[in-house]
């Protein structure tokens, strides 16, 4: 039996099934029918889907459920451009020590989600690409940076992941090349290139997102 309080087992059972695309927006979760599927009354359920909702995840109808809420677009733009100006200012701030010492973490990073897309595991494969770049970051020994990173990393996964398995589910794992870039150039010493291949790939998700509207 686990030590953790009640509201954090739900909390952290309805969170995995989001980002893992199980439940996709527009869907209605029903609070006694995930008591009863954890085997707890609704009274934390009921304090999970609440922090879910601050987390913009879910949001609460009355009298019909829990809805599982999309993500706007507009806000995923913002996102995107947030990220990227982080990992621009972290190249230009970093000294190549303390990329190079981090180049083995992003390097394994980057054989997982390779490995994730030939296995079409959607979520393996946008999460080790997510810890490739908060690895980088990590470089910066800036905790405001990663606290900034870790608030909307999630999100962005929770999207791309149900982007690909509902809409795209043969696109190529294009954000692998992107990673690759970005390795080989850190490798090579070429900050200049590595943050033109960030830069390049906002405005490809920006396009790529146009299309999705």
């Amino acid at each position: 039996m686990s030590d953790l309080p009640l509201v954090d087992i739900a909390y952290r059972h309805v969170r995995q099934k989001l980002l893992n695309g199980d439940y996709v927006p527009g869907t209605l979760l029903s609070e006694n029918e995930l008591a009863a599927e954890l085997g707890m009354s609704r009274t934390p359920i009921r304090d999970a889907m609440a922090v879910l909702s601050r987390e913009g995840f879910v949001e609460t109808l009355k009298k019909r459920g829990i809805l599982v809420k999309g993500i706007d677009i507009k806000e995923l733009y913002d996102m995107f451009d947030l990220l990227t100006a982080l990992y621009v200012y972290v190249l230009d701030a970093a000294e190549p020590s303390q990329y190079e010492d981090a180049l083995p973490a992003m390097k394994q990073y980057l054989d997982n989600l390779t490995a994730a897309s030939e296995r079409k595991q959607y979520r393996e494969y946008y999460e080790n690409g997510l810890l490739f770049v908060r690895t980088l970051l990590a470089t910066s020994r800036n905790l405001c940076i990663l606290q900034t990173f870790d608030m909307y990393k999630d999100k962005i996964q929770y999207f791309v992941v149900l982007y690909r398995t509902v809409n795209s589910p043969n696109r190529p794992y294009t954000s692998k090349k992107l990673y690759l870039d970005v390795y080989d150039r850190l490798l090579q010493g070429n900050i200049t290139g590595a943050k033109e291949a960030f830069v390049a790939s906002m405005r490809n998700n920006r396009e790529e997102l146009v299309r999705y509207m």
